[in-house]
């Protein structure tokens, strides 16, 4: 036996968990149920309001670029006509 070995017995695991869980209450069921269903709608919420803050940020980052390409060809036509090629 190791430092922090454990002895399992046969009618330990999710079999006795479940078990435990159906003779619970039922008061403690039906909370337990609703609890983790608000947690998944909060969790489906956020993950929407992520997604919808990430094709956000890609959208500045277009614009963005597209400045950048416009300015460097503004600078392009600038330094051209300093150089009298145009």
């Amino acid at each position: 036996m190791g430092l922090f070995s454990v002895q399992l017995h046969p009618e330990d695991g999710p079999a006795r968990a479940a078990r435990r869980v159906e003779t619970s209450p039922v008061r403690l069921r039906l909370a337990a149920r609703a609890a983790i269903h608000n947690t998944r709608n909060e969790l489906a919420a956020a993950l929407r309001e992520a997604r919808l803050a990430s094709i956000a940020a890609t959208n500045d980052a277009r614009i963005v670029a597209i400045l950048l390409v416009l300015a460097a060809l503004a600078l392009g036509l600038e330094m051209a006509t300093s150089f009298h090629l145009l």
